[in-house]
């Protein structure tokens, strides 16, 4: 069988890719860029790559063609495709028709941790032997890649609620089918897509009712937004959280300064175990819950379910460290919400405790870098002592009115007490990097959704 895949370059169009060569399938496709790591990974699965696009790139004896949502109407493949009526599905389609269906789909979705939360389902159940697929949106570190068929009864996907392509504008999770579905923290996001909160919430509403009866909803009761969601659902929800009206309550939380690891409680009725994580992150206790629930309903032994939990490693680019440098540590992570900025900024306090914080903001997702979030964006840097802050990403492409204020927002954190600096470019924040006192107990995190202009490959290469 041969499948082509038209914007084959994007991270889940690539691990997509993965699974077809996983699978004995020939695989082509094309895009315009092929960054690191992605041009190595479709190296390795030997896919014949093309670029730029071309109508004459889709070969006559393709079986069908995967359309990625970075393709819009006009592309020449995309043309190509309808106009010789050639099958065709979207990413999200594809996945299901493919790899999902016939197996018991297990989905994690949510605004905050969904990629966490899927893979350590995946690594759960791994460790039970249960030889799972899945579909990650970021690399586990407990696994050679974010894409796995699988040869048990359990797929694993990463829910996304953006559009699934042109000619498809719902959001990809409602392709997944879920028997297992879990909501983790919601949040109103992704205005380009959902320009009302409101059809952000019933995006989640329409999820939940796909779910059917004998089926599982895990929920995060510490967010209104997931309670509203599951109002009319026919599913059991089991609910977990900080509150004492919580079917999971997660309680005794405590840090070992010396073994680098979290303890934590989680009493479920009169019944309470204790389990240990050693990835960084005081809100990843709530992400490890999830899994902890669904093991407990699928069956797996608990003495199974506490030893994933102690040997799960976590996600590249959720506060890894990437490089010392004297007294001072580097540390990137994927923040993207004012929210997981928060979250990830006052984790920092457990691990790293008495270390100057000192955050390197790169303003990039579609959302962040408008002033949607303008009131909220200060009180996430509370615990940073210094923020520099990068122009927001192709700014000249957001009208005025629209853009994120960085200079409002830089007074606004002045006002508490932080020092601020603004930076048109990543080369103005690398020779300040070079002038650091390195001898200084500084704690250096890099945010951004994006690449941030290869600014942690540099800090990387810092002697």
């Amino acid at each position: 069988m041969k499948v082509f895949l038209n914007g084959i370059a994007g991270t889940g169009m690539s691990s997509l890719a993965g699974l077809f060569s996983q699978k004995g399938y020939e695989v082509l496709g094309s895009d315009v860029n092929f960054y690191p790591p992605v041009d190595k990974i479709l190296e390795k699965m030997k896919a014949k790559i093309f670029s730029p696009y071309d109508s004459k790139n889709i070969p006559a004896d393709v079986d069908f063609c995967v359309t990625g949502n970075v393709i819009s109407r006009g592309n020449p493949e995309a043309e190509h495709i309808l106009n010789n009526n050639i099958e065709y599905y979207s990413m999200a389609e594809a996945l299901y028709k493919f790899f999902i269906k016939g197996t018991e789909s297990i989905v994690a979705c949510g605004t905050h941790g969904k990629t966490t939360i899927t893979s350590f389902i995946a690594h759960l159940l791994h460790t039970a032997g249960q030889d799972p697929g899945f579909f990650i949106g970021g690399k586990p570190e407990n696994f050679p890649s974010n894409y796995a068929v699988g040869g048990g009864k359990y797929f694993v996907s990463e829910g996304d609620e953006y559009e699934t392509s042109f000619f498809d504008r719902s959001s990809k999770f409602l392709k997944y089918h879920p028997l297992y579905l879990i909501l983790s923290a919601l949040e109103y996001d992704h205005l380009d897509f959902f320009p009302d909160e409101s059809l952000y919430i019933k995006s989640f509403q329409n999820l939940v009712n796909q779910v059917p009866g004998n089926g599982l909803i895990i929920l995060n009761n510490d967010y209104p937004m997931n309670r509203q969601v599951v109002e009319k659902a026919f599913t059991p929800v089991k609910t977990y959280g900080s509150e004492t009206d919580c079917d999971y309550v997660i309680k005794n939380i405590e840090y070992d300064q010396g073994s680098e690891v979290y303890s934590f409680v989680l009493k479920n009725g009169p019944k309470e175990a204790l389990f240990k994580s050693r990835i960084p992150g005081r809100y990843n206790l709530w992400n490890l819950t999830t899994g902890i629930i669904l093991g407990f309903h699928l069956g797996i032994a608990e003495k199974t379910i506490k030893a994933a939990a102690e040997s799960f490693a976590g996600v590249e680019r959720r506060l890894n460290i990437i490089n010392s440098v004297g007294e001072t540590i580097f540390l990137e992570d994927f923040a993207h919400h004012p929210t997981s900025i928060k979250k990830v900024l006052e984790s920092l306090k457990d691990t790293y405790p008495g270390r100057k914080i000192i955050t390197l903001f790169e303003p990039r997702s579609w959302s962040l870098r408008r002033n949607f979030f303008q009131e909220r964006l200060a009180g996430s840097f509370f615990d940073s002592a210094e923020i520099i802050i990068k122009e927001v990403y192709q700014k000249e492409k957001i009208p005025e009115i629209e853009r994120l204020d960085v200079e409002k927002l830089k007074k606004e954190l002045t006002i508490r007490g932080k020092k601020v600096h603004i930076m048109e470019t990543v080369k103005e924040i690398e020779a300040y990097l070079l002038e650091m006192d390195f001898s200084k107990k500084n704690l250096v995190v890099i945010l951004s959704n994006g690449s941030f202009d290869n600014l942690p490959a540099f800090v990387k290469k810092l002697p």
